[in-house]
């Protein structure tokens, strides 16, 4: 049976092609259509997979978008229901069998686990905001994935770094990579402390309690454009670039060792969602685990695959399914 694995309507567009459990393809939009972080699917990609693997009989969507809609409702977005009516979103697109979704989270959480290699793993998946989850931390044993710890909306670190990537004049959601080049030429010791003080609040020692504690003092899905703001130079903006950089590591260190001793000190983790693209954070934390993986496009693309893995609960090996531009 051909199943496709979908992510849409939002952002970073990709498709994945399953004949049961076996991936045989996965793209993603902006490949096709050349516009960068392309939201929608693309006719030819559409095509394509068509053409080569026949349509599909089931389509598994990689998040709820009931969910989905009711946060952006108490996000001050106004109710998006018909927006989010993905039937009729994939009707557009000549797609109309059965639909299945699969939460947010749980997309990342089995792509992560179910394409990497070991059965005891931990899995930690940090983005700007699922349904209403922003950060996850899970453990897989015995072909299953348990979640140990999660974060709601809106305590996100992904809208933190998105938020501070506005505030030193670079577009969010788009350039956060630049950040961390931002970042080398910043001196960030005195700032990262007054970050800590006036916008993320963090417990000091995550063993000593249940689970961590990492809240933001202000919502920072509106941004943040009203802090620090006599802070207006070119050598300040590397200065916040270098001191988020800095907290955003010092928080993925306190996550990886709740999730090293919530896992019996395991010897493997996998990371997804848009923070585990953060070389220097994700490079931190390979001192502390003998096996760190990060899968090919780990932020939402991945969850094209990530939802039908949920689903099929299939470990598989990823080579050269992902499809690339020629």
């Amino acid at each position: 049976m051909i199943t496709w694995g979908m992510v849409g309507n939002s952002h970073d567009a990709s498709l994945a092609v399953f004949d049961n459990d076996q991936l045989l393809w996965a793209s993603l939009a902006k490949d096709f259509s050349g516009v960068p972080n392309d939201p929608n699917f693309n006719w030819t990609q559409i095509e394509v997979a068509r053409q080569s693997f026949g349509p599909p009989s089931k389509v598994v969507w990689y998040e709820r978008p009931l969910l989905k809609t009711l946060r952006q409702l108490r996000a001050g977005q106004g109710w998006l229901y018909k927006e989010n009516d993905i039937k009729e979103y994939l009707n557009d697109w000549g797609i109309n069998c059965d639909i299945e979704y699969t939460q947010h989270h749980l997309s990342h959480a089995a792509y992560a686990y179910y394409t990497q290699p070991h059965d005891d793993c931990a899995v930690i998946c940090l983005d700007s905001i699922g349904e209403f989850e922003t950060l996850t931390i899970w453990h897989g044993k015995d072909n299953k994935l348990k979640k140990i710890h999660s974060q709601g909306y809106p305590h996100s670190l992904g809208l933190f770094y998105s938020a501070m990537t506005q505030r030193i004049g670079l577009v969010p959601q788009r350039d956060e990579y630049l950040v961390t080049e931002y970042a080398k030429k910043g001196i960030g010791h005195e700032l990262m402390y007054t970050m800590l003080e006036e916008i993320v609040k963090v417990n000091q020692d995550p063993l000593l309690s249940s689970r961590p504690y990492i809240r933001m003092r202000e919502n920072l899905h509106r941004g943040c454009m009203w802090w620090q703001p006599e802070l207006t130079s070119e050598q300040d903006m590397y200065d916040i670039a270098a001191a988020t950089q800095s907290v955003f590591e010092y928080c993925v260190k306190i996550l990886s060792n709740y999730a090293h001793w919530k896992t019996n000190h395991g010897k493997a983790i996998a990371f997804a969602g848009g923070g585990a693209l953060n070389k220097k954070a994700m490079d931190q934390v390979r001192q502390d685990w003998d096996n760190v993986w990060i899968p090919p496009n780990p932020g939402d693309p991945g969850s094209c695959i990530g939802a039908v893995l949920a689903k099929t609960k299939t470990k598989i090996e990823l080579d050269k399914q992902w499809y690339q531009k020629v």
